[in-house]
């Protein structure tokens, strides 16, 4: 009797253990997953901004996004974009420009999209560039609405 009570409660405890290794594999796959796609959310942010700051460089945007399919400004591995080795090589950022669907010349569509580990995350945000004032040629650019795709 105290064989079978004793095998009894080694079982239990082998289960009890098997759930809690299955229970930690588990939470540490949501988290490298939700940490990957945090990261990728970022890095879209990131394909934004570079994609401002070159519009900023940038006198005549209707060139700039002449094609209503959209025109490709920036691509390629963050870190190498960025010129940093601290960011994660796995990051890639794809951030093209579209026109203003309404033909404001002022207005540009930046839609941004990051990838990691097979999750990918983009954004898309309308700009307006501020009407050039005392002959400066980098006019100041404000963001009209942001929302993630």
């Amino acid at each position: 009797m105290a064989l079978v009570t004793a095998v009894m409660a080694m079982l239990m405890m082998l289960a009890i253990g098997a759930a809690i290794v299955v229970n930690t594999i588990t939470e540490t796959t949501i988290a490298a997953n939700h940490r990957d796609a945090v990261q990728a959310l970022y890095a879209a942010e990131a394909g934004i901004e570079l994609a401002i700051s070159q519009l900023r460089a940038t006198a005549d945007w209707s060139a700039a996004a002449g094609d209503p399919r959209g025109t490709i400004f920036v691509q390629g591995p963050l870190a190498a974009l960025v010129q940093s080795g601290a960011v994660d090589q796995r990051l890639n950022v794809a951030a093209s420009v579209y026109p203003d669907p309404h033909g404001d010349q002022d207005v540009l569509i930046v839609r941004s999209s990051a990838s990691a580990t097979g999750i990918r995350r983009s954004i898309e945000v309308t700009i307006r560039r501020a009407p050039a004032t005392g002959g400066a040629t980098a006019r100041k650019i404000e963001m009209l609405s942001w929302r993630e795709r």
